[in-house]
């Protein structure tokens, strides 16, 4: 079983980087198995190790991309002063 680290609208950055993103989702694949040598094959869900994360990028546009998130911690969102 896995243990997922973050949940949807956590805040992270990449380790020892700056940029402030935050969790959308995490990368759910397809993969063929073959049960007890049978012929037929079975598809299961998986979890791939994979996050998609959206931050805004110096040109005010929206950047979704995924991360491994083993290189992910989380972070603190900086707050706005009016």
């Amino acid at each position: 079983m896995v243990t997922l680290n973050y949940m949807k609208d956590d805040w992270v950055k990449e380790k020892n980087g700056s940029r402030i993103m935050q969790v959308d989702e995490y990368q759910i694949v397809e993969t063929v198995f073959y049960a007890n040598g049978n012929s037929t094959p079975i598809m299961k869900r998986a979890y791939n190790g994979k996050v998609w994360c959206t931050w805004v990028n110096e040109n005010k546009a929206v950047v979704t991309q995924p991360f491994l998130e083993s290189e992910l911690e989380p972070a603190v969102p900086e707050v706005a002063h009016y």
